[in-house]
């Protein structure tokens, strides 16, 4: 079988002209780290039978409520998958660590050896965003890749250094990365600010994410309430580029040393045993797609099999209607039928 058809039914779900099976849908906790599960796979279906697609979560609020990773979700577990979605606390609380990483790593081998999951040998890890990133370089080490057979990262980052200058340069197209930054790393380069700015970069990336506007926005409220000065720091990297340009060089020159690499998959990967497939949005303003060419590149370095593609039909993360995307989906069917492909092969 081809593998693009084996991702035509998951994308007729997407564009909602097949009808979705039945599913299965449980809330677990994992046995060892305790960790908030769901798990996905067709009623009547035996999960043991089934190959499995761990999916972890991006930098959501919402965690595995949001609900674009339970739409993925379903989709992959409708086309005769079982799928494993875990919450990593510090993910879904807006935070950039390096113990994500090795969490990411616990949880491949837990899940892994959690057998009645899934057939217990035919585990596939698929994520977005940062989660894409840091889950390559944790399914690349010496413990964990053998118990990947593929993987899959939608705007995935190569590089760290690359990816904060361009999340600054696109805050006008979408601020959402930038509040996370800030959130993340103000205090190293203006802790007088960190106790009022804080809360404000983290409720404003909550505002951007869960789509709260008027009554209902909390980012402005909390702003109301600082300094004048704090005021003045928030609406100039609002307005003013080329303070966004310093803010950029200032995070990357005060995070803890080493943080930058030690993110990075450019840095970090060592290898894979299995194959990768790359999938960006053409139009990402968050991670710009030339990180999925260096990712690309570096699996070409490393002698790793992958397919690449950028597709119209999604942005970071998120789908596109696909009527009005419609070349954008041939990348689709490429990256995720060829994912879905290697797991059962």
């Amino acid at each position: 079988m081809k593998p693009y058809v084996l991702a035509i039914p998951l994308i007729l779900g997407y564009a909602g002209l097949k009808q979705k099976k039945s599913l299965e849908r449980k809330e677990l906790r994992m046995p060892d780290t305790g960790r908030r599960v769901f798990h996905f796979y067709p009623t009547g279906k035996n999960p043991e039978s089934l190959p499995g697609v761990y999916i972890q979560h991006g930098m959501s609020a919402m965690g595995i409520d949001d609900p674009r990773i339970l739409e993925l979700a379903e989709n992959i577990a409708n086309s005769d998958h079982s799928v494993i979605l875990p919450e990593l606390p510090e993910v879904r609380g807006l935070r950039i660590e390096e113990k994500t990483i090795s969490n990411i790593q616990d949880l491949m081998m837990e899940i892994h050896s959690t057998k009645h999951l899934f057939n217990g040998s035919d585990l596939g890890y698929l994520s977005a965003s940062f989660s894409g990133g840091m889950g390559l370089i944790a399914a690349s080490k010496s413990h964990t890749r053998n118990k990947i057979k593929s993987s899959m990262a939608i705007g995935a980052y190569c590089n760290f250094l690359d990816t904060v200058p361009f999340v600054f340069s696109n805050y006008d197209i979408d601020p959402y990365a930038v509040y996370v930054i800030l959130f993340n790393f103000l205090h190293r380069f203006e802790p007088e600010l960190t106790e009022e700015l804080e809360p404000v970069y983290f409720e404003a990336a909550l505002d951007n994410g869960l789509k709260r506007i008027g009554n209902d926005a909390r980012a402005e409220r909390l702003l109301s309430k600082t300094s004048v000065r704090a005021k003045e720091f928030f609406f100039q990297v609002g307005t003013d580029e080329n303070l966004r340009t310093e803010i950029a060089n200032r995070v990357l020159e005060t995070v803890p040393q080493n943080l930058p690499e030690n993110l990075s998959p450019f840095y970090q990967l060592e290898t894979l045993d299995g194959p990768v497939a790359l999938l960006h949005g053409k139009t990402d303003s968050v991670i710009s797609p030339e990180e999925s060419e260096k990712l690309a590149l570096l699996f070409q370095k490393k002698e790793i099999s992958y397919v690449h593609r950028t597709s119209t039909a999604l942005t970071h993360g998120d789908s596109l209607p696909l009527h009005s995307q419609i070349f954008g989906v041939p990348a689709l069917l490429q990256t995720f039928g060829s994912f879905l492909y290697w797991l059962r092969r």
